[in-house]
């Protein structure tokens, strides 16, 4: 991650945010990092895996699980600053925030208010998750969706698996994506880095949200 944007967010969050919102900014970022950083111990130990012919598959189901987490950490984040900047968009009171609280709940709250749809920080989720995704996103979004139902297939013993791996019986789980097989190693490597860039991005754009509206 970029470290040096990361401690200007947090400056930032600290001098803008209440003391008690600041204060628990700060352990959802400790959690949010924790995730990013278990989910690349988990991509090593699945690559290693493969690497020995041994088993992959509970490593790279870990894997999947670390990256959804992050990003649901990520929106908590996201929520506690724009819950102060914006507080009639219909956000989580960061005190009264559950475990609804989530990726996709935040972006489709902010893209719905009329306060915060055409907001930077919202169009970076929006965008880059919803309206034109990623490439990487849509791999992780496609494989962390299978994994909540069954054990991912790996296919040739070293590939992460697209649509056309999938059975026809279990294809309605993810209607309408079209994801093509791709090398694991290479594949979880492009979804780490996406998070990580992503990241950075919400990150200086929340530290100018902050700074812009005076908070």
């Amino acid at each position: 991650m970029d470290e040096q944007g990361e401690a200007k967010f947090h400056q930032v969050a600290f001098d803008a945010l209440p003391q008690g919102e600041a204060t628990l900014l700060g352990v959802l970022h400790q959690f949010t990092a924790e995730r990013m950083q278990a989910a690349e111990r988990c991509r090593a130990r699945a690559v290693q895996a493969l690497q020995a012919a041994a088993t992959a598959e509970p490593d790279l189901h870990a894997f999947l699980r670390e990256c959804w987490e992050a990003l649901d950490g990520l929106a908590r984040e996201v929520n506690v600053c724009m819950y102060h900047a914006f507080p009639g968009a219909g956000l989580f009171p960061p005190t009264e925030m559950t475990r609804q609280c989530t990726f996709y709940v935040v972006r489709k709250k902010l893209y719905e208010s009329p306060q915060t749809s055409e907001h930077p920080v919202s169009r970076l989720l929006w965008e880059r998750t919803r309206e034109a995704p990623d490439e990487a996103y849509g791999r992780l979004s496609f494989l962390y969706n299978l994994s909540l139902f069954f054990p991912l297939p790996i296919p040739d013993g070293k590939g992460l698996p697209g649509t056309s791996d999938l059975p026809e019986s279990v294809r309605g789980i993810v209607k309408g994506a079209q994801i093509e097989r791709c090398d694991l190693a290479e594949g979880t490597q492009a979804i780490v880095d996406w998070l990580t860039d992503f990241t950075d991005e919400c990150y200086r754009r929340l530290a100018g949200t902050l700074v812009a509206d005076g908070c």
